[in-house]
């Protein structure tokens, strides 16, 4: 074995060591991967699967049309960036239902001389095809794109989404609720005549928060949206998002950029003002070109963002 071989296993092993010791992992022998023999996966599955443990991706996987992937609680889901740049392709149905004290991780195992980062995987690709896949207290972090959403009927809940280049990317109308997204290139972007609906989310520390391009007209409610460097939430081409009873605080930029109807938002020091913005015209010092406010608030919707404790 030479030497650069030996760095990648160690570093690996050091990667599966730091999750495995936040959380327990299932163990039914023949089934599960462990720290010392992860199972490893690349390519077309052939049946129905049940991942457990820790899983080594080594290549895309790609779920086809009338099967499922199941993944269990405490899962770990390392892809290997020396091998390529891979996806999760889900064109059945994918089930990655985590617990609260027990989170399924999807990262990068990163090597001795890269650790970590991202863009190290492409992303969870759920695709068109794909009825009721639901993404729920999982960790996923260090992608291109966290999660690609093609399917109407996709539910991304309770999830923990940071250190990624963008982590949700929608081309249809799914259900976005009780997130933790920070530390991304871009938190949200729904793309085309689509309606998601975004709500209770906490949206933190990304360069942007939500972003609605070609038409988009997502329901914006109930989200924690402060401290993204740039604009919390942008629209463009003629996009036309509803958002409604947000928290919209200490952006960077605007809070609301050239677009979308705003009902009883509380919006405090974006765009460098310091002041809680009470106007009801389409331009103020914390939003422009928008277009229409109504009921904006003084004090702070006490609902808004995650209503829960995550358990990282």
């Amino acid at each position: 074995m030479n030497k650069a071989v030996a760095f990648q296993l160690i570093y690996s092993g050091i990667w599966l060591v730091l999750f495995i010791g936040c959380q327990e992992v299932m163990v039914n022998i023949g089934n599960v991967g462990t720290r010392e023999n992860p199972l490893e996966k690349t390519g077309v599955l052939e049946n129905s699967e049940t991942w457990s443990g820790v899983i080594r991706v080594t290549g895309d996987v790609t779920v086809p049309e009338g099967l499922s992937l199941t993944i269990r609680p405490g899962a770990i889901i390392g892809f290997d960036p020396v091998t390529g740049n891979h996806q999760l392709a889900i064109f059945g149905s994918l089930y990655a239902e985590g617990e609260q004290e027990r989170m399924i991780r999807f990262g990068s195992l990163g090597t001795e001389a890269d650790p970590p980062a991202a863009g190290d995987w492409a992303g969870i690709y759920i695709k068109s095809t794909s009825h009721n896949s639901r993404v729920v207290h999982c960790h996923i972090q260090d992608a291109a794109t966290a999660v690609i959403c093609d399917s109407d009927t996709a539910q991304l809940e309770y999830c923990l989404i940071t250190d990624s280049k963008s982590a949700i990317l929608c081309h249809s109308s799914p259900l976005i609720t009780q997130n933790d997204i920070n530390k991304n290139g871009t938190a949200i972007k729904c793309v085309g005549s689509v309606t998601p609906e975004i709500i209770q989310n906490t949206i933190q520390a990304n360069e942007f928060g939500i972003i609605c391009d070609d038409g988009a007209r997502p329901k914006i409610e109930k989200n924690e949206l402060t401290n993204n460097y740039q604009h919390a939430i942008v629209c463009y081409s003629s996009a036309e998002p509803e958002i409604l009873s947000n928290n919209i605080t200490r952006n960077g930029g605007w809070a609301v950029y050239s677009g979308g109807r705003l009902r009883g938002n509380f919006i405090l020091g974006n765009n460098e003002s310091d002041v809680i913005e009470r106007g009801t015209g389409r331009d103020s010092e914390q939003f422009y070109g928008v277009d229409e406010v109504l009921e904006p608030r003084s004090n702070r919707v006490s609902d808004a963002g995650v209503q829960r404790e995550y358990n990282p």
